[in-house]
């Protein structure tokens, strides 16, 4: 209950609502509301003393005895039974709920699961899990890039918008953006579901879907994904999805044409390093020419 604290600062006025949602999602802010608004309606009983003092008096005067009425014992298990109610869904919602890792643009993060997996999370990307029984139920949500090192176990699952990959004890990495989903097997087994179809992948295998189109890779040498290396590597990527990497990993908004380059196919590769030479990088191939101003880059034909 103690990493909690901050229910409690949100219930004494000294947390927003929007700060707690760095804590808790949607669903789980709204059932803490409805548990608090149960508690609300849970009154004790009221008591006036004038008014008792009063009736006692008039008693005496009329010489007869008050008359006492015993609650029921029914009326107190309702009691009790509403405690514990609150409580264990209290504590039902506080021990299922999800921890999520985020990060912003031009950000990594690594992370140590429970079970002493390791995961690299790339820029602008979110992974959702749930702590408890995790060593039973090694199971997680990804949107964006993350790099898998599993310490061997159960099943280990990697849910996403778009797939599913399964493995015990391996390294592999997955992508999951805007139409495009790919899984990179880098050691041991990797099976991905998609469509009620398997793939198995083994070291030095991928699979690849892009805009509904799917390819399997068997000639990988690599190790490790180059993203691990702040390189961003493409191998005949449309044109939209590096200069989308590159915003992610410059926390810069790229201004071009987009009809232009709509059938445009890139292969090759940028820093993360320095922004100047990932622009002529990805420009100088293609003719073009780039102007740095703020926080933004403009691209156009030379």
């Amino acid at each position: 209950m103690k990493d909690n604290y901050f229910l409690a600062k949100w219930l004494n006025n000294e947390l927003s609502e929007d700060d707690l949602k760095h804590h808790l999602s949607e669903g789980e802010i709204h059932s803490y509301k409805k548990i608090i608004s149960a508690t609300e309606k849970l009154e004790p009983p009221v008591f006036n003393p004038e008014e008792s003092l009063e009736t006692l008096e008039t008693f005496k005067l009329l010489g007869t005895k008050p008359l006492i009425t015993k609650l029921s014992f029914t009326y107190y298990l309702y009691r009790v039974a509403a405690v514990f109610i609150i409580f264990f869904t209290s504590y039902y919602f506080i021990s299922n709920k999800s921890t999520s890792y985020t990060t912003s643009f031009a950000e990594k993060i690594n992370i140590t699961l429970p079970d002493n997996s390791k995961v690299q999370l790339n820029a602008a990307s979110e992974l959702d899990l749930k702590k408890r029984n995790w060593g039973e139920n090694r199971e997680l949500k990804l949107k964006g890039e993350a790099f898998f090192d599993v310490s061997k176990g159960s099943t280990f699952k990697v849910k996403t918008t778009l797939g599913t990959v399964s493995v015990l004890g391996t390294q592999f990495n997955v992508i999951v953006r805007d139409h495009y989903f790919e899984v990179h097997c880098y050691e041991g087994t990797v099976s991905v579901d998609f469509q009620k179809q398997t793939t198995k992948l083994t070291s030095g295998s991928s699979f690849k879907l892009l805009n509904s189109e799917v390819t399997v890779n068997h000639n990988s040498t690599r190790t490790t994904p180059l993203w691990i290396q702040n390189i961003s590597s493409f191998d005949s990527m449309p044109y939209k999805y590096v200069i989308e990497e590159l915003e992610r990993q410059y926390n810069v908004v790229v201004e071009y044409d987009v009809n232009i380059f709509s059938n445009t196919i890139f292969t090759g590769n940028f820093t993360h390093t320095d922004l100047e030479m990932a622009l002529q990088t990805i420009s100088i191939p293609l003719n073009l020419k780039y102007t740095i101003y703020n926080n933004k880059v403009s691209l156009q034909n030379q």
